[in-house]
């Protein structure tokens, strides 16, 4: 997983807090310069490092000319840490989430849902916003479609549920894309994990094409509902369909695991 490449201030990291400034935490220790838009947002460096075990790492390092946080420096103004290739709006939104359990957090979209669960994957937060998750792809899976095709939101879906690791989010919106009969490559093609996007673009077409099995071969399970067992795609080596050993979910498959 690449991660922006976090630079220091020029002035021995040390810099005077600008008039505007998005402020998380009051009187942090910390500015985060965020995107190419260059948005600053204040935050504590212990707040940082209690929620990513990235940002612990960075902040933990020496930093530049051999100051850090950890060694009480006697300045009051913020570190400056710039993460160009991070985008502005998501950032915000998962530190306002995690900090102060935003209301607004629940509401979210699905599109505003996958930048906040890519950036969380990034930064290993992906465990304390799963509670989140729910809120924001219960809506989402529950919406009936009429479209024949697999819309922006049905991937962004998908997206957050593999992302964040939601496992009935992740059956439900596969089983609600597997009978749209549309090519994923424009998705797959814009996923932000191009190796994962891939597989899951084979996993669905997959999906379908067991799906069409079944109805030719075996007309009663006609009605059968079918989607993709988050744990045997994570863990799939041969068929992204058939039960992996370990899954606690055999009603999700066509066949059971059988022992070889």
């Amino acid at each position: 997983m690449n991660t922006s490449s976090p630079l220091l201030n020029a002035n021995n990291g040390v810099v005077s807090l600008p008039d505007s400034v998005t402020q998380i935490t009051p009187e942090g220790d910390v500015l985060l310069v965020v995107g190419l838009s260059q948005h600053k947002i204040q935050v504590s460096s212990h707040f940082l490092k209690l929620i990513s075990p990235v940002f612990r790492a960075m902040l933990d390092a020496p930093m530049k000319e051999g100051n850090g946080l950890a060694d009480g420096s006697d300045h009051d103004d913020p570190i400056e840490i710039i993460l160009p290739e991070d985008k502005e709006q998501p950032m915000d939104q998962v530190l306002r989430t995690l900090y102060s359990s935003d209301p607004s957090a629940t509401k979210f979209s699905v599109s505003e849902a996958k930048e906040i669960a890519i950036l969380a994957e990034k930064y290993g937060m992906v465990e304390r916003l799963q509670v989140f998750a729910s809120f924001w792809l219960l809506k989402a899976t529950k919406t009936d479609s009429e479209d024949s095709e697999v819309t922006e939101d049905d991937w962004n879906t998908l997206v957050v549920a593999y992302t964040l690791k939601v496992d009935w989010a992740f059956f439900a919106v596969t089983k609600g894309i597997r009978p749209k009969n549309t090519s994923l490559l424009k998705f797959i093609n814009r996923f932000h994990d191009k190796h994962i996007g891939l597989r899951l673009g084979m996993a669905i077409e997959e999906l379908r094409n067991t799906h069409f099995k079944l109805e030719r071969d075996f007309r009663y399970r006609i009605e059968k509902e079918m989607g993709l067992c988050l744990f045997c795609f994570s863990h799939a080596t041969g068929s992204y369909t058939q039960q992996c050993a370990g899954c606690s979910y055999p009603e999700r498959h066509d066949r059971p695991y059988q022992l070889e």
